[in-house]
C-alpha cells in the first residue's frame, strides 16, 4: 500500500508540474501576443500622427510633436487622454452632419399602416463637432485607426506647467468648478471631471492641462451647438447658463494648477 501511495502521489506530482508549466507557457504566450498586437497598434497609431492619412496634415501638426497642444492654434492636448474619449471625438468629426440617421418607410399601399421616421438618437445626439480642419482628417481615418491613434495619444506622456492668474479671478473660478452656479441648475465642474478636473472615464476628460484658450472655445462651441456630442447634452445645457466672465474665470481656474501624466503603456 505505501508502494501504491508512493507511486499514485508521484504521477499526481507529474501531471501537476506539466499543468503548471503548460499553463505558465500558454499564459506567456498570451501575454506575449497581446504585448506585440499592442506595439504593432502603437506604431501604427505613430505612423498616422507624424505623416498623416489620405492626403490630410499630420496630427502633429496642430497638436505638437508629444501631443502636449498647440497653444497659438488652439489645438487641445491629447496626451495620456483615455482611448474611449478621443475614438468618440475622432467619430462625431468624420460625421457628416446632415446624415443623422433619419429614415423613411416608403408609403404604404396599405392605408391602415402610417409611415414612421425612425431616428436613433445615439447618432443624432449626442455626434457632430464641426471644425473644418478636423472634419476633413476624421473623415478619412476607418475605425481602426482611429482605435490606433487613440492609442498612441493615451501611451504618451505630458507635463503642463500652471498658468499664472490674479486672486480675483481664480477665486470665481474655483467657486465655479467646485461649487457650479446652483441657482441656474449649474452643477460644479468637478461633479463630473473630478475635483482636481482629472476626467472620469471615457465621457468626462480631463479639462486641467488644457490652455485656457482652448476651454473658452470648446465653451463657446457648446452654446452655439456646433459642438454638440456630449453625454445626455450635460455640456451644451450648462455652457447656456455661463457668461463670458465665468468662461475665463473657469478657464483660468483649471489652468493654473500643474499637472503630470505618464501615458497607459510606453511609445514605440
Amino acid at each position: 500500500m505505501d508502494y501504491l501511495r508512493k507511486r499514485t502521489l508521484m504521477a499526481l506530482s507529474i501531471i501537476l508540474m506539466v499543468s503548471a508549466s503548460s499553463f505558465g507557457i500558454a499564459s506567456y504566450y498570451i501575454r506575449f501576443h497581446n504585448d506585440a498586437a499592442d506595439t504593432a497598434v502603437l506604431k501604427k497609431g505613430q505612423l498616422i500622427a507624424n505623416t498623416g492619412r489620405g492626403g490630410q496634415p499630420a496630427c502633429v501638426n496642430c497638436h505638437g510633436a508629444s501631443g502636449e497642444g498647440i497653444r497659438a492654434v488652439g489645438a487641445p492636448r491629447l496626451a495620456g487622454l483615455p482611448i474611449g474619449y478621443i475614438e468618440k471625438q475622432l467619430q462625431d468629426f468624420a460625421r457628416n452632419p446632415l446624415k443623422m440617421g433619419v429614415t423613411l418607410d416608403p408609403i404604404a399601399h396599405d392605408y391602415n399602416k402610417t409611415p414612421r421616421v425612425q431616428v436613433d438618437l445615439t447618432t443624432l445626439t449626442p455626434g457632430v463637432r464641426q471644425r473644418d480642419v478636423m472634419n476633413a482628417v476624421a473623415a478619412t481615418l476607418s475605425t481602426q485607426e482611429m482605435h490606433e491613434l487613440a492609442r498612441y495619444f493615451n501611451s504618451l506622456s505630458y507635463n503642463f506647467v500652471a498658468l499664472p492668474s490674479d486672486p480675483e479671478t481664480l477665486e470665481r473660478g474655483a467657486d465655479l468648478a467646485l461649487r457650479g452656479k446652483p441657482e441656474y441648475g449649474v452643477p460644479a465642474c468637478a461633479s463630473c471631471h473630478g475635483v482636481d478636473g482629472q476626467g472620469v472615464g471615457a465621457q468626462f476628460p480631463p479639462i486641467v492641462g488644457q490652455a485656457p484658450e482652448y476651454i473658452i472655445q470648446q465653451l463657446n462651441l457648446w452654446q452655439t451647438g456646433a459642438r454638440d456630442n456630449d453625454h445626455m447634452a450635460l455640456m451644451r445645457n450648462i455652457a447656456e447658463q455661463l457668461t463670458d466672465g465665468d468662461k475665463i474665470n473657469v478657464a483660468a481656474y483649471f489652468a493654473n494648477m500643474s499637472v503630470s501624466s505618464a501615458g497607459e503603456g510606453n511609445a514605440p
